[in-house]
């Protein structure tokens, strides 16, 4: 008897002093944001800074941009907001400028950063030095780490200074992407699950078609091209291009299924499939799998594609792997690990690996 209560006090004891132990563990200061929003016809800026929600209405004067402290690559102007942003009209695209490709960097700012800067497509300052050339961001900034805002508003603002010089910044939609905006949030760091505490909602709500970012995000498409070159997060199978064999209705379809009521998904399993199956074009892993994907049905799918390459990422690597003579060509370099990464630079008829320190390494 004596044992049973000493037991039951025992039990009293530890939750107590479990909450004791984390309550004198400071906590950490997160910031996130800022995240945009249409309020009774007027523009609020949400963010949060130091574990605290900030509200803010944005005035602009024509030609002055807007920056919100404390986030250095948050910058906006009238003229982007004065319209949310739309679907490209165009997927296929030819230059004779450097392109380059990275994917899967997961929220790891500082690495996404450095390869850049080591690269010579960013400066010091985090501003566009890459001239004419393209750079392809192969979907996967979402999930793990804990500056997905903070890349999302970089890219933003890239994207922007690139057709100055004439070059061009395509963020293609990855599997995590999806999910975020599809309301699948358990690979969230967990700063994102403060910001929705505090902000009283899941991220997906934070990111609605309504939100400047979450319309940023709906307008960009699954798979491009650049010359002759193919792009996708995961990779085509053959059963999805049985059904879709052109760009141009994978994205249509990508889009339409975003947003899709589940009754019309199921009226549409095509909307789902090309979403979440592993045969489509987010998940799909099949070249890295010989038992899976030969060389031979690699050529079948890039003559489908009337492309010579396919670039895609999703499929972690040590480094940048190339199939079948760069054929297909894997840019997952599992950055998201936070250490250091690759970065595909496509100079001329030459593949190269971008490494961390600046070296080019010719695939």
């Amino acid at each position: 008897m004596r044992k049973n209560l000493f037991f039951l006090l025992l039990l009293s004891i530890i939750p107590f002093a479990q909450l004791v132990a984390q309550s004198s563990t400071p906590k950490p200061e997160y910031q996130d944001g800022p995240y945009i929003f249409m309020e009774d016809s007027k523009l609020v800026a949400k963010w949060l800074e130091k574990n605290a929600l900030q509200t803010k209405t944005l005035e602009f004067e024509e030609g002055t941009p807007l920056s919100l402290s404390p986030f250095q690559e948050f910058t906006l102007s009238a003229e982007d907001l004065k319209h949310l942003p739309e679907k490209p009209k165009k997927v296929h695209f030819e230059t004779e400028a450097k392109v380059a490709a990275l994917s899967d960097v997961h929220g790891q700012y500082d690495v996404t950063i450095k390869l850049l800067q080591a690269n010579k497509i960013i400066d010091e300052e985090n501003n566009w030095i890459w001239g004419d050339g393209h750079l392809v961001i192969v979907g996967d900034v979402f999930d793990r780490g804990d500056q997905v805002t903070e890349i999302l508003w970089l890219l933003h603002k890239l994207e922007r200074q690139a057709p100055k010089q004439g070059g061009q910044v395509h963020l293609l939609l990855g599997n995590h992407e999806i999910m975020v905006l599809t309301g699948d949030l358990r690979y969230l760091h967990k700063k994102y699950r403060y910001t929705m505490a505090v902000f009283g909602v899941p991220l997906d709500s934070i990111l609605s078609a309504s939100s400047y970012l979450g319309a940023w995000l709906r307008s960009k498409p699954l798979a491009i091209s650049i010359n002759d070159m193919a792009f996708v997060h995961g990779g085509f199978s053959e059963l999805l291009l049985s059904h879709l064999p052109n760009l141009e209705a994978m994205n249509t379809v990508g889009w339409e299924a975003i947003d899709a009521d589940p009754k019309i998904q199921k009226e549409n399993p095509l909307l789902d499939f090309v979403l979440h199956d592993q045969m489509g074009p987010m998940w799909y892993r099949g070249y890295f799998d010989d038992e899976v994907t030969t060389k031979k049905n690699a050529n079948a799918i890039l003559r489908t594609l009337k492309k010579d390459h396919l670039i895609v990422g999703h499929t972690s690597h040590l480094a940048i792997t190339p199939l079948f003579d760069n054929r297909i060509i894997g840019v997952d370099s599992s950055i998201k690990f936070g250490k250091s990464g690759e970065i595909l630079i496509r100079e001329g008829d030459d593949f190269f690996r971008g490494t961390f320190s600046g070296e080019k390494i010719k695939l």
